[in-house]
């Protein structure tokens, strides 16, 4: 980025000259405008602002030093002053240091010595505007998160849009950008970005939100990026192209109801989070926009609960091709079900508890899956779906390499099956003996293998399940209790009621009432 110079001197040939001396491009500098008088330069200094102002201290109708001298008085953040001067007296230069002057070089310019306090002035102003910008971004967001938390007192809202500079605007939206698969420092992000909308301008302040994991959100002003016509979604995608580019890696980004009101900033905000849930519901290839996807909402719910229990029988029977089909199915029901984000990692996380739970029941050790860290801390970092299916596999497999290695080290396989088949069919009209022949078992011996490895009966385990189905019914329906004891597993609704009462110490009304 060039600093913009002006130049002032009532020699023409001057002016001419030190265009002409100087590499000003080497320097960080580049010539704006030139003035012959103090008062012509004042008005320009006023209305353009130029970064440095090289001028003469003799000159007609405003010299020099007053031109520095009301410019600083007048201007909260005056350029940076170089004398450059025919004239050696010390109160000059005394009054110049007054004035904070960068430096005062005398006539006839030495090429290397103006060259070399060029890069100097340049130096100390691109560390300035680094320090204002930092001051700014932290002023501002601030004032952001007061606005989207709904903490801001109405006294303090005028100093607040003043400082964000959206008291007019024509349009604004809230994004949220996502890394995905690979960690990058968040620093990183905002360069790519501040990049794409100012270019190198160290005057502008980009609205930013840290959002963790690899996140960040901005605030994006349609006015701000008119070299994308102002469009924000248009804008999204490109920004989407650039650090997909800079990154190398996928990136999502998630935007907000686009609004013209400061006071729906909020809003924007909160559509742009909700619209996160819709990540693993639309291409990857595009920015996901709050109101324009292919659902017009996600769900909040569980797997199917047979897919849940096929999965799991197919990891303990180590059966591969069955696993990947089951694993296929529940990554396509995600979507036919349209799975809200969090729901794909509760259903994920749901999945990855039972295999532990399973192996830890036959005594083994999980840390023996070489992949049980990465599958733990999965969601520690954002992925793409079809990386999340690559490392849960990947996981599953594994834990099924390992899960038959132990049943055949512990026998307990069928016994295993057997209390899932009871968790799964207790509605049914169970006994002991139904099902050890379903099994292929010895009724006797399967009751004492039972035991011994729940440490319940048969008819305890399958009682405790029915009464604990029937507790959930209670609390979250208004069946009657007759209706209870059938959904659960009882022929009879008078001893349903007098098994409950045994087993919880109250009637069924009784613990409904309770409730």
């Amino acid at each position: 980025m060039a600093y913009k110079v002006f130049l002032v001197d009532d020699d023409r040939f001057v002016r001419k000259g030190l265009i002409n001396l100087i590499d000003w491009e080497s320097c960080g500098f580049k010539v704006c405008a030139e003035a012959d008088n103090g008062e012509d330069a004042l008005e320009y200094i006023q209305l353009n602002n130029p970064d440095l102002v090289i001028t003469d201290i003799k000159m007609p109708v405003l010299d020099g030093l007053e031109l520095i001298k009301q410019t600083v008085e007048s201007k909260k953040s005056p350029p940076n002053f170089i004398i450059i001067t025919g004239y050696s007296d010390f109160k000059y230069a005394q009054r110049a240091v007054k004035y904070s002057v960068h430096d005062f070089i005398l006539k006839p310019v030495d090429k290397d010595e103006i060259e070399e306090t060029l890069k100097k002035v340049a130096e100390k102003h691109t560390k300035k505007l680094q320090v204002d910008r930092n001051r700014n971004n932290i002023l501002a967001t601030t004032a952001f998160n007061e606005l989207i938390t709904g903490e801001l007192e109405e006294e303090h809202r005028h100093d607040c849009m003043k400082k964000l500079n959206i008291n007019q605007t024509t349009g604004m939206a809230y994004m949220i950008i996502e890394i995905n698969n690979v960690m990058v420092n968040a620093t990183k992000i905002r360069e790519v970005i501040s990049k794409t909308i100012h270019g190198e301008d160290l005057h502008s302040t980009t609205l930013f939100r840290e959002h963790g994991n690899n996140r960040v959100g901005i605030l994006v002003k349609s006015e701000e990026i008119q070299q994308f016509n102002g469009n924000i979604v248009q804008f999204s995608e490109i920004i989407k192209t650039q650090l997909m580019g800079s990154l190398n890696t996928d990136v999502s980004i998630f935007v907000g109801k686009i609004v013209n009101d400061p006071d729906e900033i909020k809003e924007t905000y909160e559509t742009a989070v909700k619209t996160l849930q819709f990540k693993y519901l639309e291409p990857l290839e595009n920015p996901i926009n709050y109101g324009k996807t292919k659902v017009s909402a996600v769900n909040y719910i569980e797997l199917d609960h047979g897919l849940y229990h096929t999965l799991m029988e197919h990891i303990e029977e180590n059966q591969i091709s069955k696993i990947k089909n089951s694993i296929d199915k529940m990554f396509e029901q995600f979507q036919e079900k349209a799975f809200a984000k969090d729901a794909v990692r509760t259903s994920i996380n749901r999945v990855v508890h039972e295999v532990v739970k399973t192996i830890q029941s036959m005594d083994g050790d999980e840390k023996n899956v070489p992949s049980l860290q990465t599958m733990l801390n999965w969601d520690n970092l954002p992925r793409t779906l079809q990386k999340i299916k690559e490392i849960f596999l990947a996981f599953i497999l594994e834990a099924a390499i390992l899960l038959n290695q132990l049943n055949k080290d512990s026998g307990k396989l069928n016994i295993r099956r057997i209390k899932k088949y009871v968790d799964t069919h207790y509605r049914e009209d169970l006994t002991l003996k139904s099902i050890a022949n379903q099994f292929f078992m010895n009724p006797v011996y399967m009751g004492q293998l039972f035991k011994k490895t729940y440490g319940l009966y048969f008819k305890d385990y399958l009682l405790q399940v029915r009464i604990s189905e029937a507790k959930k019914k209670l609390r979250q329906t208004d069946m009657r209790i007759y209706q209870v004891a059938e959904n659960v597993g009882f022929s009879n609704s008078d001893y349903f009621v007098t098994q409950f009462e045994k087993t919880t110490g109250m009637t069924p009304t009784q613990y409904r009432k309770k409730l």
